[in-house]
């Protein structure tokens, strides 16, 4: 039977995370219309083992790839590569799909023909597993159940890759490479496709659970701080793409700025949140400006009222908000 879904895991080092992952897809119904890559990148500790160990239980299913390190972009482009099913979503090692929605949404996969599949999920808590909050794939209640048209401008908010489900062929088809060796590429992913993207189906159910609160996540502020240099790197190739666009819709545009917008509003917390440097403030404020001038439809997508108020003032509130955000994120 040809695979309807193919999950895709960048592995590496989640021994502690992977047994909970790889079985929240342990669904005798569907089990032979999905598939399971894990991309192992050159773990250290037990994670190909784990994976080995389901691969072996269930030879048709799941599938294990042991390559060098290469980081999450290189997870995605490896799967990319070898998926055989019809959609195509990312999972990470150390989250899990909820899997009483599991069959249910196979099924719709199959039945459906969109190029994307936007569906809710959950942030959880490391370790206790409470829900943090819900999140929505969009904001517009009506569209759940519905097809969007993203080129004529009715997909109003950026779907995050946990939201994300994607016609495989569009993927393989067309050329889509993430960056390697760098964090923060979820973006990419999530951008590339759109100029080859029209139809998107939004879900009404929590399908990703996505974990938040492991230490060392890059998300983590101080991961972010840390690697700054890498965000910037990813924005960087996000705007060369966005400047190579040619012939595209204004709704696919205007999609595509809010894409790279949200990744400018996390640039900016990472300023915030070093922003009692005297330093900091003044390469802020060289860097937007160039943004400004360069980028205006982007520089102008951005919606953060931090960001407008920092605007406002030429910068000079940046080390106030610095406080406020230690403030905020010690509570």
């Amino acid at each position: 039977m040809e695979k309807v879904l193919s999950i895709v895991i960048p592995a590496y080092n989640v021994e502690k995370y992977l047994e909970k992952c790889l079985s929240s897809f342990e669904i005798e119904a569907v089990l032979d219309r999905i598939e399971i890559l894990v991309i192992n990148d050159g773990s250290g500790d037990h994670t190909a083992e784990i994976a080995q160990r389901y691969c072996e239980k269930y030879p048709e299913t799941y599938f294990l790839y042991n390559k060098e390190n290469g980081g999450h972009g290189s997870g995605i482009n490896y799967g990319i590569r070898y998926a055989t099913g019809k959609y195509f979503k990312v999972v990470d090692g150390d989250d899990w799909l909820n899997t009483e929605e599991l069959e249910a949404f196979v099924k719709l996969l199959e039945e459906t023909d969109t190029d994307i599949v936007a569906a809710d999920f959950l942030c959880i808590q490391d370790e206790t597993d409470a829900i943090l909050e819900e999140k929505h794939c969009t904001p517009c209640k009506e569209q759940y159940g519905h097809i969007a048209d993203l080129t004529k401008g009715e997909v109003m908010d950026v779907i995050k890759m946990h939201a994300l489900t994607i016609r495989t062929a569009i993927l393989k088809q067309n050329p889509i490479q993430i960056d390697e060796h760098c964090y923060y590429v979820d973006c990419e992913y999530i951008t590339y496709p759109i100029p080859f993207v029209r139809t998107v189906y939004f879900y009404p159910k929590f399908l990703y659970m996505y974990r938040l609160g492991r230490n060392g996540q890059s998300m983590d502020i101080r991961s972010m701080q840390k690697n700054r240099m890498q965000h910037q790197r990813v924005l960087d190739s996000l705007l060369k793409f966005y400047v190579e666009l040619h012939g595209l819709s204004d709704g696919s545009m205007r999609y595509i700025e809010r894409c790279i917008a949200q990744v400018v509003e996390n640039q900016f917390q990472i300023y915030i949140s070093m922003g009692c440097d005297k330093k900091i403030q003044e390469e802020l404020r060289q860097w937007d400006l160039e943004l400004k001038k360069r980028y205006p439809d982007i520089y102008g997508a951005t919606r953060k009222k931090s960001i407008t108020m920092l605007r406002k003032t030429g910068y000079r509130i940046l080390p106030v908000g610095a406080v406020v955000y230690r403030i905020c994120k010690n509570r």
